[in-house]
């Protein structure tokens, strides 16, 4: 998928218009390499919005029209031309397939440390569903969000679970995790280092499971956008405590 933002349909339609505004006061006998050295800024950038937006065809008749350029053209021919290229553009435009970005949701998009540099570096292994997760909830794909929270979830579980030294982090239904942790930490001494912040991210982790109401792996799960930005500051929130106590 490209990324590119609306500004460069704008720079396309008034880079043309422009240019046929300003070739329709030429007059006839202007100079080819005149021509050739006032508008091919214009083009350039015309071509360079064309390649920008995944455009194939355009940028080829952009180079065609330099060459032309270069063999000898009037201000008819230029006219005649541009006209053909603008058709160009817009007959291919009709085949591309874009998508509208929310602007709320334009600063989850390709968020390489959306749970911050530190969860980074302790889980690398939640790189890439860190991700996926800030592009999917960009996407308006509430549902595809929590899958990849989740998996986040998974490590971070069983990280927990090492570290308080408890069985069935691999276990799918979180309450027997939640029992076995909480035992865990209740055997701490209450005023042992690091027990409030256990009990934290154990808190942390009982938001998760209640904000994640169904059991995501089910096939008839569905989550709303809120429900999936509620859940990326859950998870976010329980990680980066997490990371502060591995």
């Amino acid at each position: 998928m490209e990324r590119f933002a609306a500004a460069a349909f704008h720079n396309i339609g008034t880079n043309i218009g422009t240019l046929t505004c300003k070739l329709e006061r030429l007059p006839e006998d202007l100079d080819a390499v005149e021509l050739a050295g006032a508008y091919r800024p214009l083009l350039t950038q015309i071509r360079e919005c064309c390649a920008k937006i995944g455009l194939k065809m355009s940028p080829v008749c952009i180079d065609e029209f330099f060459a032309n350029l270069r063999l000898g053209m009037t201000a008819d021919q230029m006219r005649s031309s541009l006209a053909e290229l603008n058709n160009s553009i817009r007959w291919e435009m009709q085949a591309v397939f874009f998508f509208y970005m929310a602007w709320e949701q334009v600063p989850f998009y390709d968020q390489k440390e959306m749970f911050g540099a530190v969860v980074n570096a302790k889980f690398p292994s939640v790189q890439f569903d860190m991700v996926e997760a800030g592009n999917c909830y960009a996407m308006g794909r509430g549902t595809a969000c929590v899958f990849h929270l989740m998996r986040i979830m998974e490590v971070g579980v069983q990280e927990f679970g090492k570290k308080l030294g408890v069985g069935l982090v691999n276990e799918k239904n979180w309450q027997p995790i939640l029992d076995e942790v909480n035992r865990a930490i209740k055997s701490l001494p209450s005023k042992a280092a690091g027990t409030v912040e256990m009990s934290q991210v154990a808190a942390n982790l009982y938001a998760v499971k209640l904000a994640c109401r169904n059991e995501v792996m089910h096939p008839n799960a569905k989550y709303t956008m809120e429900e999936a930005k509620d859940l990326i500051r859950q998870v976010k929130l329980f990680m980066v405590q997490l990371a502060s106590i591995i």
